[in-house]
């Protein structure tokens, strides 16, 4: 009985998932594309309301519903094929889309992934916000085939897979390891940020602890809490170490203390595993690119309302720079009816450099919601920046590219791509001809490439 109940409960998972993503897919609107976005918010938003629901009930027998539907693979159907890419010469795009359950990342989002190149470009891993890895060839991007891996030994707090908040945060391939960033739940009601590696390995991932945050952000700390601001966790190789991003879960003041990983940028030393601050004053980092040839990262930052940047800094292992939050922003509160303490503690000047700090080399007013940033030439000037769209218009969905001057201290050019979809991850292949987006507003794939693939 309890058998044919579990497989009922399955086939209830994979109907509802089918006639949702086809009512969302096949849905016509007469209304303003405004409407039409707002429509499918809500659509989505019950979508995964359902889903998450589901996947609580296998939580309580350690199953995760990603890997009980299709255990085995994840399939993409292409959708567009050989697009020219307005104002990214030379380049054209295919896009796939999955019907696969991947469950949420984000209130505006089908489903929420992670990519890297592996294996010297041929293959790209995939993993999905709630912890199910898989591996494809690039010529074969339509069939990731799933790998098993112990992170539900490891992760075993409910939200991480049923909340949009928590969950994977980057992927990162490197010398055959596979290294992952989350929010861990070091103890009740007090989240931190940690680094899982694995040995890539096809038949199973056996992850374990490479480093976390020390200490924990309190729920119930009397500055704020929101997992959303825990930082993009985003991964980048430096010298024998991995340059990280943090936010400050909305607890504001730890961005401006030099003695807590909140509101950083970190260098983490393979070797040791020990962390050195290179950046404070940072509230939401979701993009990170570390040029080891001209010696200077550019990072991006989610800013409040309105204020997300582009940052550079130059040599930045000679001083830790200081880029502002909460003292300095472009952007605005989201609410009016801050306490007087908070509003001292985070006064959101306009100007960092009147107050000693670090200018952004752009901000955007209202923000583009911007996310993962990647180098697209070998001078690394020229630079491809994800958006997810900004909070009036929800516009800006798509891709920006800038180009920086020879110095590389301010942007000569600015254009934007339309895409009309949320790009949460990009990665380029070593040789800049392959680009691939995760876009999570319809759970999608797309390859950006010079030469046919």
């Amino acid at each position: 009985m309890k058998k044919i109940n579990f497989f009922y409960k399955i086939s209830v998972i994979l109907l509802t998932t089918l006639l949702i993503f086809g009512f969302l897919i096949n849905k016509k609107n007469s209304s303003s594309k405004k409407n039409e976005i707002s429509i499918l918010n809500q659509q989505i938003l019950t979508k995964n309301k359902q889903i998450f629901d589901i996947q609580k009930h296998f939580l309580k027998n350690k199953k995760n519903i990603n890997n009980l539907i299709n255990p085995n693979n994840i399939k993409f159907s292409k959708i567009i094929s050989d697009k020219k890419i307005k104002n990214l010469k030379d380049f054209k795009f295919n896009k796939y889309r999955t019907n696969e359950i991947l469950s949420s990342g984000n209130f505006r989002a089908l489903a929420s992934g992670y990519i890297d190149f592996y294996n010297e470009d041929t293959e790209v891993i995939l993993a999905t916000v709630d912890g199910i890895f898989a591996i494809s060839k690039l010529r074969n991007i339509e069939n990731f085939k799933k790998i098993k891996s112990n992170i539900f030994d490891l992760i075993t707090y409910e939200d991480f897979y049923t909340s949009t908040q928590y969950g994977i945060k980057d992927i990162l391939v490197y010398k055959d390891n596979l290294y992952v960033s989350l929010i861990n739940k070091k103890k009740k009601d007090c989240f931190n940020l940690k680094i899982l590696v694995a040995k890539i390995n096809l038949n199973i991932l056996n992850f374990e602890n490479f480093y976390e945050t020390s200490q924990c952000v309190s729920k119930k700390n009397k500055h704020g809490y929101l997992a959303h601001q825990g930082g993009g966790g985003r991964m980048f190789i430096g010298d024998n170490s991995i340059y990280f991003t943090t936010g400050e879960f909305r607890n504001r003041p730890l961005a401006q203390k030099k003695d807590n990983d909140y509101g950083k940028i970190l260098n983490i030393n393979f070797s040791s595993k020990k962390s050195k601050v290179i950046s404070i004053g940072h509230r939401n980092p979701q993009g990170l690119y570390y040029s080891k040839k001209n010696n200077f990262i550019i990072s991006t930052e989610h800013g409040p309302k309105g204020g997300d940047e582009i940052n550079i800094n130059h040599q930045p292992e000679k001083k830790i720079k200081n880029f502002g939050w909460p003292i300095a922003s472009y952007g605005d509160h989201y609410y009016k009816n801050y306490s007087k303490e908070i509003l001292s503690e985070a006064p959101l000047n306009k100007s960092h450099k009147k107050y000693g700090l670090e200018e952004p080399i752009k901000y955007f007013v209202p923000s583009i919601g911007i996310s993962e940033i990647v180098s697209i030439d070998k001078d690394e000037r020229e630079f491809l920046i994800g958006a997810m769209g900004n909070e009036i218009e929800e516009q800006d969905l798509g891709l920006h590219l800038i180009k920086l001057d020879d110095n590389r201290k301010r942007i000569i050019k600015h254009n934007y791509i339309p895409l009309n979809e949320r790009v949460r991850d990009i990665v380029i292949s070593k040789n800049k001809e392959t680009i691939i987006l995760f876009l999570e507003t319809s759970s999608s794939i797309a390859i950006i490439y010079k030469n046919k693939i």
